[in-house]
Parts: C-alpha cells; structure tokens; sequence
C-alpha cells in the first residue's frame, strides 16, 4: 500500500520531491497552500506533462476556487475577482492537479483525505530576526502562530478516527530557542496527550548533505502509538563529508545565451547599498565556494552570494540566479526548466525558492524514517 501524504504550507513541493527521489510508493492526497505563486510552480513542478485539463468556463472556475482562500503576497487574503483571467485559469488547473485544499485556517479535519504523513512547515517569519521576533504564541494572530491551526486539525482528525500515524515538522532553527521554547512544548505536550511521541529534535544543515549552502534548519519527527521512529539517532548516517564542487551548481558559461539573460536579470547596480551588499557578500565563484543561506529575498544586504559579473549593467556583480537558487535547494536542473513557462519575474521566484526546504535534507530524513518500506531503500554502502 502507498504511503498517503498530506503537505501543510506546502510551497513549492521540496517534500514531495524529496519522496519521488527516494523512488518512494506514495500517494499525495492532498497540499494545503495559499499563495498562488506557490501553488502555480507546485503544479508546473509536479505534474508536468500531464495530459490537458479540460477548463469550464471563467464563472465555474470563480465558483471552484471561491470555495478557498489564497494570497498573492502570503500575507492577506486576495480577492479573487481582482485577478486576471489568465491567472485564475492557471490556479484553478494548478489547484485542481494538486488537490489544493487552500489556506491551512479554512481546512477541515473532515475534508481532509485520510493520510499516514503529515508534513507541517508552518511560516518562519516571525520566528526569525527579520520577523522582530514576534514569535508563535497561540492567538496571537502572527504567521508563525499558523501552528495551532494544526492543533485544531489534528484534534478534529482524532474526533475521526483519522489521525496520521507520522509527523514531520520543519522550520528554522530558532523555533527551538529560548524565546519559542514554551510554545514549543505546549504544541509537542499536546501531541503527547493525543497519542504521539516526539522524537529529539534534529538542527540539520545542508552541508551535511551535499549541498555547499550554508542553511540550518530544526526538524522533529512524531508518530502515533507506542513506536517512535528515532531519526535523530540515524541520521548521521546519511550525512556525507564537507567536501563539494560548487561549480556543479553554478552557472557561469556565458556563451550559452540563456545563462547570460538569467545573469543578467540576477545582476545590480553599483550602488552605495549594492556596493556594501558586495563587501559583505562577495566571493569568488569556483569549486570551493560555499554560499550562505538562500532567503525570499537576495536583494538584502546580507544574501546567499555575489559574485563579479560584466554584463548588461556593466563591470559589477550578481547575485545567484534563480537557476542556480534552485539547483543550491537540491531541486534539478530540468525540475527549474519547468517553471520557466511561468514567465514569474525574478522577485516572485526569488521568494517561493527562498521558503523552500533543501531536498537532499528531507530526503534522508524520509530514508531513515521508512527504510525497508514503501519502496524506499537503505543508501548503498549503508551500514545501519
């Protein structure tokens, strides 16, 4: 039997990508996401080469999607009719493929597919600095706080017998700082009192796992019953010596005339701002490069890399282009062409690539959580 999975805050799909490289037996029954960008690079990732959708007519898909709630900025809820027809044909064809259930608040344990593994990667923002540490508190109406919406789902699937038996939480590392710690413990303690054991949590970062990124991020994994999975104890096991090619994932052949148009589009100005950005960021690109993390926002001041660029501005700098943003989070390079057609700007992607999970990391956590199962096997040379 396929393992059924449930992607809460889904964004792009990295979880699901993650499961199809372990040549996993699965089924995704259903994502819950609202921001359309989101939504619409999920199902261009993800279904592409499907057979064509037959679309009703505008007003049936107005009548489909109104049944959810979605977002054009992630933080308030868009009216629908304010969108182009283009765009709402694209999400109500991205939205159907994906079996989308639409903003996490509005779903219902009874609407809910049954699953095995739910996977919560609720908002970080305000458990990061940019978010001025506004933190997740229960009621307290912040993004992060979108975490006790999988309480009251949780405590409706149980009141249905419907319960996964897996969790997975990701988010960054400072959900497990002493600032969050007692809402932490509140959320797990519940988990606890419905039937779940947590396991330790895991601070996992992507140059353990191929990835010359340097991007830490808190994992915990719960199952229902008696058994825990202990995947903080095997992990170590796929982890793989710091030793990379950066320019296995940088794209610098500028002859090849769309590496030099992403170059160009990923290029700044030699502003004074830039110009800091560039002393604080600047590297040399080559096989040791090692870039730091990848946000929903490289035109900061503090963003993954710049590297020195002669292009369409001029003798200055860039920063990574979506291309290589993609290839930094573990997706592939076929898995970025399939966005392409999307035509979003560099900003737009810029943020779905930057709240994306590193792929080559959830892989092994999914590895050590169902080795043996579902098809998923152990790593050649594993000795666990």
């Amino acid at each position: 039997m396929a393992l059924r999975v449930f992607e809460a805050f889904a964004g792009i799909g990295a979880q699901a990508t993650a499961l199809e490289r372990l040549g996993a037996d699965i089924e995704i029954v259903g994502i819950s996401e609202w921001m359309v960008d989101a939504v619409i690079c999920y199902d261009a990732i993800h279904h592409f080469g499907e057979e064509a959708m037959k679309v009703p007519p505008y007003e049936e898909q107005m009548e489909y999607l109104s049944q959810y709630e979605f977002s054009r900025d992630s933080v308030r809820k868009t009216n629908l009719k304010l969108i182009e027809p283009e765009v709402i044909e694209r999400l109500y064809i991205a939205n159907r493929r994906s079996k989308n259930f639409g903003s996490i608040s509005q779903l219902k344990g009874d609407l809910m597919p049954k699953c095995d593994l739910l996977i919560y990667s609720f908002p970080c923002q305000d458990l990061s600095t940019g978010g001025n540490g506004r933190g997740m508190k229960k009621g307290s109406g912040t993004r992060s706080s979108l975490l006790w919406e999988i309480e009251r789902l949780l405590k409706e699937l149980r009141e249905l017998d419907k319960l996964p038996r897996y969790l997975l939480m990701e988010n960054v590392k400072a959900v497990l700082c002493d600032a969050f710690k007692d809402d932490l413990r509140a959320f797990l303690e519940f988990l606890e009192s419905i039937g779940y054991q947590n396991d330790a949590p895991m601070i996992l970062n992507a140059l353990d796992f191929g990835i010359p990124q340097d991007r830490v991020r808190a994992f915990i994994v719960s199952e229902l019953g008696e058994h825990l999975i202990t995947v903080s104890e095997s992990i170590n096991h796929g982890k793989q010596e710091r030793e990379f090619d950066a320019m296995q994932f940088l794209r610098l052949d500028y002859d090849r005339e769309v590496l030099r148009n992403e170059a160009n589009i990923a290029q700044l100005n030699a502003t004074a701002s830039r110009l800091r950005m560039w002393e604080i960021n600047g590297k040399e690109a080559n096989r040791d490069t090692i870039i730091r993390t990848i946000t929903c926002n490289m035109d900061r001041t503090h963003t993954a890399a710049l590297f020195r660029y002669e292009g369409a501005l001029g003798n200055t700098f860039r920063r990574l282009t979506i291309r290589e943003a993609f290839l930094f989070m573990g997706f592939t390079e076929e898995e970025y062409e399939r966005t392409i057609h999307l035509d979003f700007t560099y900003r737009r992607m810029n943020k779905l690539i930057g709240n994306s999970i590193v792929v080559n990391v959830m892989t092994e956590i999914f590895r050590e959580m169902f080795v043996g199962r579902y098809g998923i096997t152990a790593r050649p040379n594993a000795d666990n």
